[in-house]
């Protein structure tokens, strides 16, 4: 059996060259997964450990001649390539997640905050060859559905994330499946703007990962001109010294105008 030893210099995600019979496992905070190569399909076997703590930055990727066992779920794809190689590949979630200041924020007029959230991250298994085909996308951490907006008419279903924001970065905990997003909040308008919870939009976002490992995505910034539900919402540049991972799920380019306070803010 081999085995890669995960450091501050090695990511976890990229390419990987899995011959037949070999077998691939991947521990990631609380997901388990291991991807098996057999002479006409590949199986991905995954479960989420009730027992580790999410808080817990659990990283362990080993390959070798071995079978995987004691996995909750398994799903076998039979795929139209010979190809031995997969990729591993972080990704956000596919719908914008609602994260909570430790308590809510009173922004005063003219005043601005600047608000670090994490949210967790998605593993996307792929096959390469002259082309890369999706297998399996797995949530590190299982989110709940929730409905966002001012009235069940109005809104927009989201995930629920169990962490909050933070005002200091430095107390925000780095967790090695989670991705951490700075956002800026101008309230340029007359009047002032209490809120308690944040959707952010990840859809939009795109990944960047720090020289230690660590996730991050761009800045995003929401400035409110009118006293009403409007702002506009940009995106800003590649953050420095990071790697770019992946890109967004939805591109809308970098300024859009948005009813962003009835469904950003509730």
């Amino acid at each position: 059996m081999s085995i890669t030893i995960m450091n501050n210099e090695t990511p976890w995600w990229g390419e990987v060259n899995l011959d037949k019979e070999r077998c691939l496992q991947l521990d990631i905070g609380p997901l388990s997964v291991a991807i098996e190569h057999d002479a006409h399909e590949w199986r991905i076997h995954s479960q989420r450990e009730k027992e580790v703590d999410t808080n817990d930055n659990r990283l362990h990727k080993i390959v070798g001649q071995f079978s995987p066992c004691y996995y909750q779920d398994v799903a076998r794809y039979i795929v139209n390539s010979s190809s031995n190689h997969i990729q591993l590949l972080p990704a956000l979630a596919d719908r914008s997640v609602v994260c909570r200041p430790v308590a809510p924020i009173n922004l005063d007029a003219g005043a601005s905050v600047t608000l670090y959230v994490s949210t967790p991250i998605y593993l996307m298994i792929n096959v390469v060859n002259s082309k890369t085909s999706l297998l399996q996308e797995l949530a590190t951490q299982r989110l709940s559905d929730t409905w966002f907006g001012p009235s069940t008419c109005s809104g927009e279903l989201c995930y629920a994330s169990a962490t909050s924001g933070r005002l200091d970065l430095q107390k925000l905990p780095y967790r090695i499946q989670r991705a951490t997003t700075p956002l800026l909040i101008h309230n340029n308008a007359d009047d002032n703007l209490l809120f308690e919870r944040v959707a952010l939009p990840t859809p939009l976002l795109s990944l960047y990962a720090a020289k230690n490992g660590q996730l991050w995505t761009e800045n995003i910034t929401l400035t409110r001109e009118d006293n009403g539900d409007f702002a506009q919402l940009k995106l800003g540049k590649a953050p420095l010294k990071m790697s770019f991972v992946n890109g967004p799920r939805k591109n809308i380019g970098h300024s859009q105008i948005i009813r962003a306070f009835s469904a950003i803010f509730n």
